[in-house]
């Protein structure tokens, strides 16, 4: 339950860094770097909710 927890999590944060990088001017560092974090949370977060998801329904 945790880890589906904290990549659900991760993919929000991921998300949020997301809109507030679209948010500033695109040409900025802030919103490259904002991009980037956006990246490094969601990746992570998208593949703990999979795994989470393969534990707990296994396919068919």
């Amino acid at each position: 339950m945790r880890t589906g927890l904290i990549g659900a999590g991760l993919c929000v944060a991921g998300g949020l860094c997301m809109l507030a990088g679209l948010a500033v001017d695109l040409d900025s560092t802030g919103a490259k770097v904002l991009m980037a974090a956006a990246a490094a949370l969601f990746v992570p977060g998208a593949l703990l909710t999979y795994v989470w998801m393969r534990l707990r329904m296994p396919p068919r």
